[in-house]
């Protein structure tokens, strides 16, 4: 999928590890926990999109990592050279591969003009919708492929790409004996959820979107179809989803159909993007209105209704299954699972180490620190984030890290509310990637009052927006990599960047001291390392709804008499989607522990904008790859 969600943990269960934490210490004092701040209030009004002052061509000029990456290791030879123009084309076919596999929807998100791009007819309108798989390719006829270049002819980013085709297309293709053990149809975020997503934010460039756009709304009856059949298979196999998840998918998608199609509020969402558009004229608009009004009610509306009615008459077929290490196969498939969707070679043991080491360094961090200024340690607890205008605060981020990190580079963004029909079945928040060839013009930046807390406001907009994956999305973009690298997103890579500048971000507010931005940043991480870890313990090690009730009562204080449905939610989340909570936490580690490495190895040589610069420009990948190219981009700065 091309959104980046934020499927964080609720911010008022945050503080509750922090409390456990420091009960011996603050006890110890006496002192009163000081009251909460007053809440602000939110914005009442969308913001007006937003433009970094700075011009084109700043960003790169600074990058060693653009250095590394544009200049010869040595001169190339007509043989090498022509390895490089085929290898080139090869990626090229994989680019029209992908998309002829991926569908219309993810293109034109992909891409505003594919004919640029050489794509000039897709073949499907929604692709693979059950796929966790990273590439969308042929994994063993592309391998073979790609070992007939030989790898010391390629340039530098060619083999960065050579690279992360290899391990990917591997993890495809032990995943393949698995097609129907994934979820579209998730609790916290699935394919049912998303739909209405794409459509509000189907951008339209001139009339020939508008008509892709009915198109895919006349095709949607037959993706319904689709998922029926996929999830009807999935009965038949044993591994269709639990009565709960089944009703909270259903809820969901009936929240969707709430009013008429006259009311429903993509009408409204469609005109707008028409009139955005600037290349409709009034007669057209009107014409297009109409369509899509008509294409609400024959396709839309009874595609959803199929589907509610569908998944209602399987209800005789669900299936508790719990984690997904007791699926049939259970053990292969979460190793084959998470080498994909976690992009690693580390194993599932590997990652519960290293979580746990985390735990234990973070827990001795806030007991030192609450011993050290336990009255502190008390406003941690009531803590509340800035939640003034949302675009004042990812102003004042980009303005805070100007000298830290690489500018948006002129890019514009708006900020956005989830519209109320959707509150209950989307994430707290979430940033839609750019096309690659507008990712200038459109940023945007959805934010979910249904569920978001005000009192992480500040924090969820450096994570989604500046400096977290709107910077992301904007900087690769703008290195002008080959197709197919824009294709792949990683999440650990992704979210391990997004969670590393969030924990950052505590200390870009306005009046905060230095100790307490420790307290809050310790505290947030360590709740995303207990998810990560319950997360692990559900899918990995198989635990049962008592002991995973048991865990959460322990450390979050949820139980089932005091909050029955949020203990629920989080089960049905995780066992949906296993797995979710480890690109935050495990991707978090792995970016902390570069950066740590590298401030050891440099010393005062350690440039921060450097490292943050030379990260993003290596683009989406398997975090060991990033690593390793890492390394190059700094010993090759080293003998400069």
């Amino acid at each position: 999928m091309i959104f980046h969600f934020d499927r964080r943990f609720p911010r008022r269960m945050f503080s509750f590890i922090l409390c456990l934490l420091l009960t011996a210490s603050l006890c110890a004092c006496g002192k009163k926990k000081p009251d909460a701040p007053a809440p602000t209030t939110e914005a009442e009004t969308l913001p007006e999109p937003t433009s970094a002052p700075v011009t084109p061509g700043d960003m790169l000029s600074r990058s060693i990592a653009q250095a590394y990456f544009t200049s010869d290791e040595t001169p190339y030879t007509d043989q090498q050279k022509q390895t490089q123009d085929a290898f080139d084309e090869f990626l090229k076919t994989c680019f029209t591969e992908y998309v002829d596999r991926s569908g219309l929807l993810n293109t034109h998100f992909l891409l505003h003009r594919p004919e640029e791009y050489g794509i000039t007819e897709v073949k499907n309108f929604f692709g693979p919708f059950s796929s966790v798989a990273s590439t969308y390719l042929s994994p063993e006829e592309t391998l073979k492929a790609l070992s007939e270049f030989s790898y010391e002819d390629l340039t530098r980013r060619q083999r960065v790409t050579y690279d992360i085709l290899n391990f990917s297309l591997h993890a495809d293709a032990d995943l393949e004996p698995y097609a129907y053990y994934s979820e579209p149809l998730y609790t916290s975020g699935g394919l049912h959820s998303l739909l209405p997503i794409y459509f509000a934010e189907y951008t339209l460039t001139r009339p020939s979107d508008a008509e892709d756009y009915l198109a895919l709304m006349e095709a949607l009856p037959a993706l319904a179809d689709d998922i029926i059949a996929y999830e009807q298979k999935r009965a038949e196999l044993g591994i269709f989803m639990s009565k709960d998840a089944l009703d909270t998918v259903i809820e969901q998608a009936r929240a969707i159909l709430a009013g008429t199609p006259d009311d429903f509020y993509l009408n409204e969402t469609f005109q707008e993007l028409m009139r955005e558009a600037g290349c409709f004229s009034d007669a057209e608009i009107a014409d297009y209105t109409a369509r899509h009004r008509d294409a609400l009610e024959k396709y839309f509306f009874p595609a959803y209704d199929k589907l509610v009615s569908a998944l209602d008459g399987m209800r005789s077929s669900c299936k508790d299954i719990g984690g997904a290490v007791h699926l049939p196969d259970g053990e292969a498939y979460i190793a084959a699972y998470s080498k994909a969707y976690l992009a690693t070679d580390m194993s599932l043991a590997e990652i519960k180490a290293a979580l746990e080491a985390s735990n234990s360094n973070l827990q001795a961090k806030l007991s030192t620190l609450a011993s050290l200024s336990p009255v502190t340690a008390m406003s941690a607890i009531s803590y509340k984030q800035p939640s003034e205008d949302p675009a004042g605060i990812v102003s004042h981020l980009i303005d805070f890290y100007a000298e830290r990190f690489p500018s948006l580079n002129g890019c514009t963004y708006e900020i956005h509310y989830v519209p109320e029909g959707m509150e209950g079945s989307v994430s707290p928040a979430f940033y839609i990637v750019p096309a690659l060839d507008d990712y200038k013009n459109h940023n945007n930046i959805y934010i979910n009052n249904g569920s978001i807390e005000t009192n992480g406001l500040f924090t969820t907009l450096a994570h989604e927006g500046y400096p977290g994956h709107m910077l992301q999305g904007t900087y690769y973009a703008a290195t002008d990599p080959a197709a197919i690298r824009s294709a792949l997103l990683y999440l650990p890579y992704a979210e391990g960047w997004a969670a590393y500048v969030e924990r950052l971000s505590f200390e870009a507010i306005d009046g905060i001291d230095s100790t307490l931005v420790k307290f809050l940043a310790i505290n947030s991480q360590l709740s995303l390392n207990m998810l990560a870890l319950v997360d692990l313990g559900l899918n990995y090690s198989g635990w049962s709804f008592k002991e995973y009730s048991d865990f959460m009562a322990l450390n979050f204080g949820i139980t089932a008499s005091t909050n029955p449905e949020l203990l629920s939610q989080f089960y049905q989340n995780m066992t949906t989607l296993p797995f979710s909570y480890l690109p935050y936490a495990l991707g978090f580690l792995e970016v902390d522990r570069m950066k740590t490495e590298q401030e050891e190895f440099l010393g005062e040589r350690f440039d921060e904008y450097q490292f943050h610069d030379a990260f993003l420009n290596i683009g989406p990948a398997p975090l060991a790859i990033v690593e390793k190219y890492m390394k190059e981009i700094f010993n090759y700065s080293a003998s400069k």
